[in-house]
């Protein structure tokens, strides 16, 4: 039997991949008749000499940003490895499916994306339920630890805790990984850092439970905030491919601040496109974040003649603000295909 693979190798980016990160899709795990622990491992057999993280992707399925902005392809079951080990305990964590129910509207406004043309019918997975948890604690951030690797918020955010490197797969980047399309990658800049805190409410979500929510900030560390992911690495999507997502959200009629979070990008994505923006109920302590990173009120309210959806994703660059220095890769470049045999 033979299993396929992702990998971006450390180094790769021009040495901004700081150990290695690895994808398997999750139909390939199927094929080879393999359980997501025993594939994670047969990964960790491979590398008993160094250290990474490993994501199982679903391609036909679908998963939420932590601002709210649904995406294709979720994490279904996420691992550390190193020197050939997962931690028997603490090294691996199956994500299970998140089943549609009618109320999940009301309960969670921003999941009106599920409806729409491009999501509906697909399954969801965010973060973990109890079962998938175990006997470990609930906390805030979803994270498998083996020897010197964590892979946190349900394989977004993987960390060395030795060297203290960390890089940031958000979700965008991992559906670019896995279908062979442009990476963005470079450092995160203060706006990621900020928008990383702009969180809506969930049950089951990858990063919280249900806590925070629209137009409130989950660091809640004043300006502060800016520093605390900004100088991270960060394999990405094209900025064009983000203002895709976060315009279907849009479109549904969401309102960032009120049912989605008020990150920059979706805040300067909405300006440009004169949707509507619930400033008043942005709290006062995010604004102190946004505007530490010039998203500032007064600018959001100045009247401005609304870019076209055609617009917005052709000058998607000048518009959505972070990952200031990155440098746009063809997957080829950076991303290795490699198979196991066994």
């Amino acid at each position: 039997m033979k299993m396929k693979y992702r990998i971006l190798p450390a180094g790769a980016a021009d040495g901004m991949v700081p150990f290695h990160l690895i994808f398997i899709d999750k139909k390939d795990v199927d094929d080879a008749g393999l359980t997501y622990l025993e594939a994670c491992q047969k990964v960790a057999d491979e590398y008993k000499d160094t250290c990474g993280a490993v994501d199982i992707i679903d391609l036909n399925a679908v998963t939420v940003s932590s601002d709210g902005i649904m995406g294709d392809a979720a994490v279904v079951a996420f691992a550390s490895i190193d020197h050939g080990k997962i931690n028997k305990d603490f090294g691996f964590i199956n994500v299970s499916e998140i089943p549609y129910y009618q109320g999940i509207v009301k309960d969670e406004p921003h999941m009106t994306q599920w409806n729409s043309k491009y999501y509906a019918g697909k399954r969801l997975y965010r973060g973990p339920s109890t079962e998938d948890r175990g006997y470990r604690n609930v906390h805030n951030e979803n994270m498998t630890m083996t020897g010197r690797i964590a892979n946190n918020n349900t394989g977004s955010e993987m960390m060395n805790l030795v060297e203290m490197s960390e890089i940031l797969v958000p979700c965008f980047g991992m559906n670019q990984i896995m279908r062979d399309g442009d990476l963005l990658i470079g450092t995160a800049g203060a706006e990621v850092s900020v928008g990383i805190g702009m969180v809506v409410r969930e049950n089951r979500g990858r990063i919280f439970q249900w806590s925070y929510g629209a137009g409130k900030t989950a660091h809640d560390s004043g300006e502060y905030a800016k520093t605390v992911k900004s100088d991270f690495p960060a394999v990405a999507a094209p900025k064009s491919v983000h203002a895709e997502y976060t315009l279907r959200a849009l479109e549904c009629g969401l309102v960032p601040g009120q049912e989605l979070g008020c990150s920059p990008v979706v805040l300067s994505i909405a300006k440009a496109g004169g949707f509507p923006i619930a400033l008043d109920k942005i709290e006062d302590r995010a604004w102190i974040e946004l505007e530490s990173v010039g998203i500032r009120r007064a600018d959001l309210e100045k009247p401005s003649t609304p870019m076209s959806r055609e617009e917005i994703i052709a000058k998607a660059d000048e518009i959505l603000p972070g990952l200031p220095t990155a440098k746009l890769y063809k997957s080829s470049e950076v991303v290795e295909i490699r198979e196991i045999e066994f």
